[in-house]
């Protein structure tokens, strides 16, 4: 009862604030996004339509862009300075092959063509001018093609041989409320805040990749295969090749090899900040439901690679137990499905994106738990409320870990020795 009372104190208080602001209003964002995969040059190539509403009162002349992936262009970006700040030189002395960028930007508004004027300090942001003012409850339909150079995965995003963590990847709109515009540079320690919308994301690549994506997959055939994932196998295979010397060099096949015919695979998701979307060919997939209290069911996906299996055992229940958990507390998980996906190997904790969970799984298993816990927690208030999380992260990390240790009080797990370990450094 008590606890009740405290979400409802906190919800009214909020509910008063915002209604004693007269005229409020939101942008509206919504997305439809082809994307292919070309995994031998671990890159995208993409066509974006956006719809964008002005709610505002202002006629807009121009709108800013985040184009995040230049974040990995070179050594003198806010994420590169910021890495350095923190004593970690890994991006600062990679190679250009392991850095990122975006290209090949043709800007039409309505089919006019646009002009982009890049920002004063930052490689990652652009301001699109308007061919023509855009006016209180106007809309215009913005259109791109786009290039991405995925970079290795130095920041939540990128890849790690032919493991695919696609985030922070297409041109989006900065939002824009009642302060102003906020366009920001990516940083590795700062998260996001971004207008809410609706995604239909159709994503080809090589037929034998598994694809954990925000949203709904639409494609019955891909649902159906998804279900005979659950006894996949692979191990890394050695093999010998002989050098130009006339010697032998033992080397590592890592990856099955990519199937020549593709596939495409469509998504969509309604009212949600981001869409993010990771591949492997070596993803096992389970799958389950959860019966929440209402009687509505959700489908639970896991994906994670054989080689951490061990690690993974428990991992649907967690997340079911974390959606019951957070639903009975704050209110009832509005999306049809929940995944969590296993991280690249030099991950730690997790990172959360709307219906959707990049998770470093611990061999203590009390760990794993906790980070599934959290990054599930995530979806009620980064994903539902979309909060300004680079001005004020109590709304988010704050909250949702004030929720996620109720869990783990619920659940009696009261060693915190695991704090000390370190796998709190990438939850987020």
């Amino acid at each position: 009862m008590v606890k009740k009372l405290l979400l409802f104190m906190v919800f009214k208080i909020s509910l008063a604030g915002a209604f004693a602001q007269q005229n409020y209003w939101q942008q509206q964002v919504d997305y439809s996004i082809n994307v292919s995969l070309n995994d031998m040059e671990h890159s995208l190539t993409g066509f974006i339509k956006i719809h964008y509403t002005n709610h505002s009162p202002d006629t807009l002349r121009y709108i800013w862009f985040h184009v995040w992936p230049n974040a990995y262009k070179n050594d003198k970006t806010a994420f590169s300075e910021q890495m350095l700040e923190n004593g970690n030189t890994k991006f600062y002395f990679s190679s250009p092959q392991q850095k990122g960028f975006i290209n090949q930007l043709d800007f039409r508004v309505n089919e006019a063509r646009a002009d982009i004027e890049d920002h004063p300090e930052y490689l990652d942001i652009i301001k699109l001018i308007l061919p023509s003012p855009l006016v209180p409850e106007g809309q215009i339909v913005i259109t791109t093609p786009f290039h991405v150079k995925l970079p290795d995965n130095f920041s939540r995003g990128g890849h790690a041989g032919q493991s695919y963590q696609v985030t922070q990847w297409f041109p989006k709109p900065a939002v824009f409320d009642k302060k102003g515009w906020h366009a920001m540079p990516y940083l590795e320690q700062g998260e996001f805040y971004s207008e809410l919308g609706n995604f239909e994301v159709a994503i080809t690549l090589p037929r034998n990749y598994v694809v954990a994506a925000t949203g709904e997959l639409q494609n019955e055939e891909e649902k159906q295969w998804l279900k005979t994932r659950s006894t996949f196998t692979w191990e890394a295979i050695r093999h010998r090749k002989k050098t130009k010397s006339g010697s032998y060099k033992t080397f590592k096949q890592l990856f099955p090899i990519s199937d020549s015919d593709t596939k495409t695979l469509l998504y969509k998701q309604a009212n949600v900040p981001d869409f993010a979307w990771f591949a492997d060919k070596r993803f096992i997939v389970n799958y389950d439901t959860c019966a929440l209290e209402s009687g509505k069911i959700i489908g639970v996906y896991s994906f994670y690679t054989p080689a951490g299996q061990s690690k993974w055992t428990n991992s649907m229940a967690y997340t079911k137990k974390a959606v019951r958990f957070y639903s009975q507390s704050l209110g009832e998980y509005p999306f049809r499905n929940v995944s969590i996906v296993e991280g690249p190997p030099e991950m730690s904790g997790g990172m959360e994106y709307p219906t959707i969970a990049l998770i470093a799984a611990e061999k203590d298993k009390a760990i794993t738990e906790r980070i599934i816990a959290h990054e599930v927690g995530h979806n009620w208030f980064y994903g539902i409320l979309a909060t300004n999380e680079r001005s004020f992260p109590w709304m988010d990390e704050g909250m949702n870990s004030y929720y996620e240790n109720r869990y783990t009080d619920a659940e009696k797990k009261t060693d915190t020795s695991w704090f000390d370990a370190g796998a709190f450094d990438r939850i987020s």
